[in-house]
């Protein structure tokens, strides 16, 4: 295809452009090919916006700034109609604008998974897609749950690694996100420094520490100055305390933690991190508040924010499953973002199969909170659930998309347009079996046997460039395994006791026999750049031959059995 690019000296666009459509067809540059013509123009309209027109044969893209114009651009590819040698371009009409400001992405840098493994030119360009489809930037942060002292080569290692992803972010115009667990401590904190452990599903991870006890405060504000002063160097746009999963206290003084101390922690935490970060907002998250019961966190937090708002830009508001019901109920006293949990919903391994797609479970939790919603930060282990990232920056953009329209974009990009109909099929059965299973019922066979016949049928019809693709190949690798896991149960499990296997962690021996299911297995681990190391990546890590940390899950007792 012949192309005539006037890039009018945004060249970091024009990279990211020129990379997009190289890697899908050969181009010719020159001045008799299809015209393309980048600008910026603030006056077309507010934040991020972009405009894509046809006058006279020549398409312009232009942004209202620097990310605007990224955003247009990723729209004029994703839209087009692609073959194998060009490509016609469907862009929207009119200014684009985003519904939801907040857009941005968490990479969870740790335990061996992909973001923790994956080269940086890996990073760089997955960092880039995402950009093109409409995020604005970046959370990171490094978890000190496992170590004894910052000095650890672990600790140096995970600073280079997210400030290399700063970095990139940095030059492509996204924002920096920073987090902290604020009464998290070193491994070597003293004793008689802990908290009181939290109740399920509030998980007890790393040495949580009781900000009550005397010297605890001043031991935390040095673990904090340390994490702050070694990103001195990286501008934060926005700043995030953590409250459960490393966190939390249940001790009398501290409770109830999310409206008591981990409020009084995180005001002074702010402070700290203004003293470096001036420009930085500050998000205070709310995961897991008042679960499994209404203990006042919600409630006492709201209350002490009515009396002093200032330190606070956005509250996070998220759980596990359906979106906190509290924050739907009262005013909006500051803009709310999301948490999306898209990584490890009712599995494990987490993508330990493939892809996870849950398109109709998120669109409930989606049209239930829209309303109070000015963004997100969706959680991410890893590439399995690119999917869902598209899923929800679709409605961070347009709050009233539905998943299939959405998906139906994506679907025609990354894999091509003939397929649409039976990949929205295909995610839609994986889907009914992962929700099943997550349930502990029986696995609706007619379903994991059509995600199979259709995902062999849509193999058949993709392009060699779509069909090598990493994003078709964790689909296809999901659709397959699910049908060889679930037929084992069938042959194997059902009617041969009163008890209940696990499915969430069902494997059928993870298929150790199946020649073919270990292929696969291993296809994913190369993907993910897995490898084994110490049990640490065993959250998303595929279960070759077995693996060494994963048996077939055992039966579950005293549950009665659905079939």
């Amino acid at each position: 295809m012949k192309i005539n690019l006037l890039d009018n000296g945004y060249l970091q666009h024009k990279r990211v452009m020129l990379n997009s459509i190289c890697e899908r067809i050969p181009v010719e540059f020159t001045k008799d090919g299809l015209t393309i013509v980048f600008g910026i123009d603030s006056r077309i309209g507010e934040a991020e916006s972009y405009q894509i027109e046809h006058v006279d044969l020549v398409w312009y893209i232009t942004g209202s700034d620097v990310l605007g114009l990224f955003f247009g651009i990723g729209k004029f590819l994703h839209t087009a109609t692609w073959s194998n040698s060009d490509f016609v371009p469907n862009p929207p009409k009119g200014v684009v604008s985003p519904d939801c400001s907040y857009r941005v992405i968490y990479f969870s840098v740790h335990a061996y998974n992909w973001y923790h493994m994956a080269p940086t030119e890996d990073l760089e360009k997955y960092l880039e897609e995402l950009l093109l489809w409409g995020y604005n930037g970046i959370h990171l942060c490094v978890p000190i749950m496992n170590l004894h002292s910052f000095d650890e080569p672990l600790f140096h290692e995970a600073v280079e690694k997210t400030k290399t992803i700063y970095r990139l972010a940095k030059k492509l115009g996204m924002r920096r996100s920073f987090g902290i667990v604020p009464n998290q401590g070193l491994l070597s904190a003293p004793e008689e420094y802990n908290a009181e452990p939290v109740t399920r599903p509030r998980p007890n991870n790393g040495r949580n520490l009781c900000p009550s006890k005397p010297g605890v405060v001043d031991y935390l504000k040095e673990c904090w100055f340390k994490m702050f002063e070694t990103y001195k160097d990286i501008e934060m746009d926005y700043f995030m305390p953590w409250p459960y999963d490393e966190g939390g206290c249940t001790c009398e003084k501290c409770s109830p933690w999310g409206a008591k101390a981990y409020c009084d922690l995180c005001i002074l935490a702010y402070k700290e991190a203004k003293k470096l970060f001036p420009n930085a907002k500050f998000v205070v998250s709310t995961w897991l508040f008042d679960q499994p019961d209404d203990q006042g966190e919600y409630a006492g937090l709201y209350e002490r924010l009515q009396g002093d708002m200032a330190w606070v830009d956005y509250i996070m508001v998220d759980n596990h499953a359906d979106f906190p019901t509290y924050p739907l109920e009262h005013d909006v006293i500051k803009p709310i973002i999301n948490f999306p949990e898209i990584s490890m919903w009712k599995l494990f391994p987490w993508g330990g199969y493939g892809a996870n797609p849950l398109p109709e479970h998120f669109q409930e939790i989606w049209d239930s909170s829209k309303h109070v919603l000015k963004g997100g930060q969706p959680y991410s282990e890893g590439i399995y659930e690119d999917i869902s990232k598209i899923q929800f920056i679709g409605y961070y953009w347009d709050k009233e998309r539905h998943w299939k329209d959405i998906l139906a974009e994506y679907i025609n990009y990354e894999y091509q347009a003939d397929v649409c109909e039976d990949v929205l099929e295909i995610m839609a059965c994986i889907e009914r079996n992962h929700v099943i299973a997550g349930d502990n019922l029986v696995p609706d066979y007619n379903a994991s046997d059509r995600a199979a016949e259709l995902a062999i049928l849509v193999d058949n019809r993709l392009n060699e460039r779509a069909k090598k693709s990493w994003r078709w190949r964790v689909l296809y690798i999901r659709a397959i395994l699910d049908k060889k896991r679930y037929d084992d149960f069938k042959e194997n499990c059902v009617g041969t006791s009163e008890e209940v296997y696990d499915m969430r962690h069902y494997g059928g021996d993870y298929l150790i026999n199946d020649a073919e299911a270990q292929e696969l297995f291993k296809e994913l681990r190369r993907l993910y750049f897995c490898v084994e190391y110490n049990g640490h990546n065993g959250w998303t890590l595929p279960p070759v031959n077995g693996g060494t940390h994963f048996k077939r899950a055992l039966p579950m007792r005293q549950v009665e059995k659905v079939l």
